[in-house]
């Protein structure tokens, strides 16, 4: 009995029970293996199966005629006939089905309905493999899904859901008792257009995003779905999803920069130093904006880090946005993302921006003076809501970061001048830090170029030098218009030259030529009160336009003359209003 499958004996049931209804005299109907092995029997009077051990009382049975359909005399009696039919599956005989009859009753109609009732029975051979392959495939698809980290949900062409792994069950918070057999769109009622649109247009879709309001809250799901057809015809889909908040933890590892400075990495010991980490290390702590206000070079986005690592935000992501380098026409959606189709060229499923990728960590808005006043108003609004809208989308979504700006203007004059909002400058500028330009910062110079001799010589492969009493002057009397990164490149040229010890002939020439004038301005006398006598910005500016001349105006040869970029060259162009450039080309 227990070789027999549910669905075949429910088959013999089926198919026997109707017998009942016709007056045949038949009392009862044998299953029989092809080796004519009793397996069950139908009793007609009873309408049940029957599993008696009869295997002895088989011997009734013809074994040399049970391979055709056929009538036999029962025991040489010509009263009592035997009929067997043999159960056939792809040519193959697997079972016989055998009655015993009277003679006197209606031959021809027993014989139609044992044919039947062993063609349906042969059907059931047919049919019964896929059915257990279907249902092994539910079983194997429920091992292998529930150890994907996404949900896995199939709907049948109905729309009715089939299945559901327990990672989807756990991430909707519905029992997968309660989801299976419900319609999807009374689950995910909020999917529009419906998935099974997909089984007419019979393309897939990729990373789609929706809002779906469940019983446990508003959820965020990004899902793909796959439409599933069977010679052509459309069997359902399968839909794949997983929540917005866990593909962000996995984005934080390689789509932030690392904050590697903390504030014991900052080399100073100046005062003014000593009073911006102070504040810093407070500022830190609270959740409030941080607007770092500084000359080029000076190190705002060192300060921004060693923040960053000494909040509660330390770990989460730290996202630099270079609100100078972004072309002026992608700000927007390099900020706050875009959906799919939002502009001919957009990325198809859409694309996240800087803002949503940072949710639960800092976003280091560099150069925030260059920012186009269109883009202040969004960034304004995302302050005030603490959300973001990507670019072509309707849905807010929940943006919790942090914000620190470092801008290399005076915003004030820059809001004075109209170029920058008035209500996002107070936005920013809750906790305002300036850092020092390095000619400020009295005694850092010296510590500041031991250790990047100490950097530079372990990056180039060579040998620390050392640094001449000499060189060591010439470099704590030079104003460092490019602060810190000045000195960095400055050093690094020296190390490349230089073999054991650096030598005023290692540095460039601007920077002797500045000592130079320098020297002879400081063995003039010259009184407090003349008016001749010259400040540091006019020798920086002489300087520039000194070297601009010996460069006949190339501006790029001059910046890297003067050991600057050329975006900060230009920035004292404008800064000491140097005019008629052009006249030195």
């Amino acid at each position: 009995m227990t070789n027999l499958e549910q669905p075949l004996l429910d088959c013999f049931q089926k198919v026997c029970s109707s017998i009942g209804s016709f007056e045949t005299g038949i009392t009862e109907i044998f299953l029989l293996s092809n080796l004519y092995t009793y397996y069950c029997h139908y009793d007609v009077q009873q309408s049940t199966i029957l599993f008696e051990n009869q295997n002895d009382n088989m011997k009734w049975v013809k074994q040399e005629d049970s391979i055709h359909s056929n009538t036999i005399p029962y025991e040489e009696s010509q009263s009592e006939w035997i009929y067997t039919r043999p159960v056939s599956h792809n040519g193959e005989h697997k079972y016989t089905v055998a009655v015993k009859y009277h003679e006197k009753n209606n031959k021809k109609k027993l014989l139609l309905i044992l044919d039947l009732l062993a063609k349906q029975l042969s059907f059931q051979l047919v049919t019964q493999p896929n059915l257990q392959s279907l249902f092994l495939q539910s079983k194997y698809q429920k091992q292998i899904t529930n150890t994907i980290d996404e949900g896995y949900l199939t709907v049948d062409k109905k729309g009715i859901i089939t299945f559901i792994n327990e990672t989807g069950s756990n991430m909707l918070g519905i029992g997968e008792n309660e989801i299976i057999g419900q319609l999807l769109v009374d689950v995910l009622s909020n999917l529009n257009p419906s998935p099974l649109e997909t089984l007419y247009t019979k393309e897939n879709w990729v990373n789609r995003e929706g809002f779906f309001d469940l019983p446990k809250g508003k959820i965020h799901l990004i899902f793909s779905v796959t439409p599933l057809f069977e010679k052509g015809l459309p069997v359902g889909i399968v839909i794949t999803f997983r929540e917005m908040k866990i593909i962000m933890k996995k984005l934080e590892s390689f789509v932030s920069i690392n904050p590697i400075f903390q504030f014991e990495d900052l080399i100073y010991k100046s005062r003014s130093m000593r009073e911006l980490v102070k504040t810093a290390k407070v500022a830190a702590k609270t959740e409030s904006n941080i607007l770092i206000e500084g000359e080029s070079g000076t190190g705002k986005e060192l300060i921004a880090q060693a923040i960053h690592n000494h909040s509660q935000r330390k770990g989460k992501p730290f996202i630099v946005i270079d609100c100078s380098s972004i072309p002026r026409d992608l700000v927007e959606s390099e900020l706050f993302g875009y959906v799919d189709g939002a502009f001919t060229g957009a990325r198809k499923g859409g694309r996240l921006g800087k803002f949503e990728v940072a949710n639960g960590g800092t976003v280091f808005l560099d150069e925030i003076g260059e920012m186009p006043l269109e883009i202040q108003v969004k960034l304004l609004r995302v302050l005030q809501t603490r959300t973001i809208t990507r670019v072509g989308g309707y849905d807010p979504i929940p943006c919790n970061v942090r914000i620190i700006a470092a801008t290399n203007r005076h915003l004030e004059t820059e809001v004075e001048n109209e170029n920058f909002r008035l209500d996002l400058y107070y936005r920013l500028n809750v906790l305002q830090l300036t850092v020092p330009p390095l000619k400020e910062r009295e005694g850092d110079i010296p510590l500041l170029t031991k250790t990047l001799v100490e950097v530079a010589a372990n990056r180039t492969n060579r040998y620390s030098p050392i640094i001449s009493l000499e060189t060591m002057n010439i470099l704590e009397s030079y104003s460092w218009p490019g602060n810190i990164r000045e000195l960095e490149n400055v050093i690094e040229r020296a190390i490349l030259i230089a073999h054991d010890v650096i030598e005023p002939d290692h540095l460039p020439k601007y920077i002797l030529h500045a000592d130079q004038i320098s020297e002879k301005r400081m063995s003039v006398p010259i009184s407090l009160t003349d008016k001749r006598a010259v400040s540091v910005k006019e020798m920086e500016k002489e300087l520039i336009i000194n070297t601009l001349k010996k460069m006949n105006g190339n501006k790029s040869l001059a910046a890297r003359k003067l050991g600057i970029s050329r975006s900060s060259l230009y920035e004292k162009i404008a800064k000491y209003q140097i005019e008629c450039v052009n006249e030195f080309q």
